[in-house]
């Protein structure tokens, strides 16, 4: 049986995303994207991986598909009615990869619960020359367990991609969210890359953020280990390569809107509603709202 499969959003991920369903034959993929794209490759151990396929920026008319994979950041989704609504139809089975927490909420308008599924992927994807990417490691994607669950799995090779499905994606989508949220902070507000925590005082700080974000994790109901987990994203943190960056560092060298809502914004109102204090994330999203209303290329 042939799927019709649809990518909306092609940055980083989404880029990811098609080379890892472009080589299964078994499926026909599209790719839509607001802003054109000139071509979609991505390197892996010093590899090119080319998709020969067309971006569509407009939908004339209503499209159905099979499976929608959503790799859009969280201020992105907002402005994606159009696409949204022309894309995703009654049996159209829905994957929301992106950061933060609370995925579906946004996709209900247009969907059923049931036919959503959340996830969590981990593999760092940097943008390099002329819009290409660049694949750092295996990726690993974690999903909520639905009843399409393994039909989707079953989309992909398992020698490109490792992917995990659990019942309740609530602590993973914490964890990733509090790492990242640490680590994009600190990289964007110094304009540098991993080199800088070479520098005690900035993994300090890193270790601090990371505490804030775990008490409002644990406050809304992810199941975290507190010191554990933070030994082992410090020790991830002090071995990362100097020259790696974040999504939130990369969209501000690119002049984009930084991923603040659904990062350090998100843990910053949380704690208010849970009554914990995070100064530091306060003052982050302080310091980066300015960021975002100016950003710099």
């Amino acid at each position: 049986m042939s799927y019709k499969v649809g990518i909306l959003g092609v940055g980083a991920i989404g880029t990811l995303m098609a080379s890892l369903l472009y080589p299964n034959k078994k499926l026909s993929l599209s790719l839509y994207n607001r802003s054109p794209k000139q071509q979609l490759s991505i390197f892996n151990d010093k590899k090119e991986k080319k998709i020969p396929i067309h971006v569509e920026t407009s939908l004339p008319e209503k499209r159905k598909l099979d499976f929608l994979c959503i790799c859009l950041k969280e201020h992105q989704v907002k402005n994606a009615h159009t696409f949204l609504a022309g894309l995703i139809g009654v049996e159209t089975k829905v994957i929301v990869i992106r950061n933060g927490i609370h995925h579906k909420e946004a996709l209900l308008p247009y969907t059923s619960e049931r036919n959503i599924i959340e996830a969590v992927i981990d593999c760092p994807v940097q943008p390099i020359a002329d819009g290409r990417y660049e694949q750092l490691n295996k990726p690993v994607l974690i999903i909520n367990r639905t009843a399409f669950s393994e039909l989707f799995i079953s989309l992909f090779s398992p020698a490109d991609i490792k992917i995990n499905c659990i019942l309740n994606i609530k602590t993973i989508a914490w964890k990733k969210l509090c790492e990242s949220a640490a680590l994009g902070a600190i990289l964007c507000l110094a304009g540098e890359s991993c080199w800088i925590f070479k520098d005690q005082r900035l993994v300090n700080l890193h270790k601090k953020l990371l505490q804030e974000g775990v008490q409002v994790a644990i406050a809304d109901g992810a199941e975290i280990k507190e010191p554990i987990f933070i030994e082992a994203i410090q020790k991830k943190l002090v071995n990362y390569p100097p020259e790696k960056g974040s999504s939130m560092l990369s969209d501000r060298k690119r002049g984009a809107p930084i991923e603040l809502g659904a990062k350090n914004q998100v843990i910053s109102s949380l704690g208010k509603q849970y009554a914990i204090e995070t100064p530091i994330h306060d003052l982050v999203c302080m310091l980066l709202e300015k960021t975002n209303n100016n950003p710099t290329s």
